[in-house]
């Protein structure tokens, strides 16, 4: 009877080790994603089409990657929130276990996570903050699959430049990716010998525009250059600029992506036309990935709200996650091989070739000048020339 109790014993405590072995390869099997996004306030349309993307993205391609599952972790960071952003980084990292995260959103969040995903060396994809210098000089666990202000103004300036420019004015909002815009255009403008007429830095809350209208019919300029984050003060401001009538002048109206965004160019409406900008994505951009891109999208969420850059920021960051950790097999996720793996990417998005900086984990990618135009009666940003393959400084 003894001889019975002891071996049972010896089976149970080898079945138990055997168990304790296992466990590690079994809680691999599935691979949790963070997704720090804005899902409400004045920003919160972009969770809802980052996560359409994420819904597209499984449809095509499965919900596994490399044998393994991939969940994902909502938290909301209710916009530029930085101790918001960096309460639920450490949430997702901590308590959540998660092995990789798409975001934070906004300059000042990517900030403040910043050594989070350092310390706990977790990968962190930046899809929605385009400050320059913060992704690799901020953290080497960052990755950017947005765009960076270097990138879509320097195009502009040059543009601006070559065709006659002589006095811009430039009009930002008053935070940092502003302020980093602001210095780039006068850098880039004035290295061509160029010189701005002035400038403004416009309040993130509720601004009187009229004020600004009246300061650029001081200075006289020849152009307007206009950077203002996504969102409700870009048809605010295109608006108040048809409605003071300088868009009857011959003053050029130019601006980065973000001013003609397909989430907010609609409600510009006509006040929108004619207006040019330097962006890394439009909806009619003349490609065959491009144009299935946007008929599955639009046969899975309809026409409306319009998908963004900011939601091929992400589809392309899914890209990077499902190859990342198909690329490691079947052995234990290591953050260390997966940012190795990334760095130095090249593939093709809907919104043309782009490359993951091996240095830095930044994106060169094509910028695109594009004019705001009607097509089939919706307002559309039509390419006319493409700068290929600029590097994120």
């Amino acid at each position: 009877m003894k001889h019975c109790i002891t071996r049972a014993r010896q089976i149970l405590g080898s079945a138990a080790i055997a168990l304790s072995v296992a466990l590690p390869a079994t809680a691999q099997e599935t691979i949790k994603v963070g997704l720090l996004f804005t899902y409400s306030g004045p920003s919160g349309i972009s969770g809802q089409l980052s996560d359409n993307a994420i819904k597209l993205f499984q449809q095509k391609h499965g919900t596994t990657a490399g044998g393994k599952k991939i969940e994902f972790v909502k938290r909301d960071t209710t916009g530029p929130n930085p101790e918001v952003a960096k309460r639920l980084a450490q949430e997702l990292i901590v308590r959540e276990k998660v092995q990789i995260l798409i975001g934070p959103d906004f300059t000042p969040n990517v900030l403040a996570v910043a050594p989070l995903v350092t310390e706990a060396r977790v990968p962190a994809i930046i899809t929605g903050a385009a400050t320059g210098g913060i992704v690799g000089e901020k953290s080497p666990y960052y990755i950017r699959t947005f765009y960076s202000v270097p990138q879509v103004v320097r195009p502009m300036a040059q543009w601006a430049h070559q065709n006659g420019v002589k006095r811009p004015y430039v009009v930002v909002a008053d935070f940092g990716p502003g302020h980093d815009t602001e210095a780039t255009f006068a850098k880039s403008f004035g290295d061509l010998g160029g010189q701005v007429a002035g400038s403004s830095r416009v309040s993130l809350r509720n601004p009187e525009f009229s004020s600004y209208m009246q300061r650029i019919k001081d200075a006289k300029p020849d152009a307007v250059f206009v950077f203002l984050p996504i969102g409700e003060l870009v048809p605010q401001f295109l608006k108040a600029y048809s409605d003071s009538g300088l868009k009857n002048t011959n003053i050029k109206l130019l601006g980065t992506g973000d001013m003609s965004d397909e989430s907010v160019v609609d409600a510009a409406g006509d006040a929108a036309l004619g207006l040019i900008t330097a962006g890394a994505y439009s909806h009619v951009h003349e490609s065959t990935l491009n144009r299935r891109f946007v008929a599955e999208y639009t046969e899975s969420f309809g026409k409306t709200p319009r998908h963004t850059s900011g939601t091929i920021a992400v589809w392309d960051a899914l890209r990077l996650i499902y190859d990342g950790v198909a690329a490691q097999g079947s052995a234990t996720f290591d953050p260390d091989k997966f940012m190795a793996f990334a760095r130095g990417r090249t593939f093709e998005s809907p919104r043309g070739p782009v490359t993951i900086d091996k240095a830095t984990g930044d994106i060169t990618q094509n910028i695109y000048l594009r004019r705001v135009e009607k097509q089939l009666g919706m307002l559309q940003n039509v390419e006319f020339a493409t700068i290929p393959n600029v590097p994120a400084k």
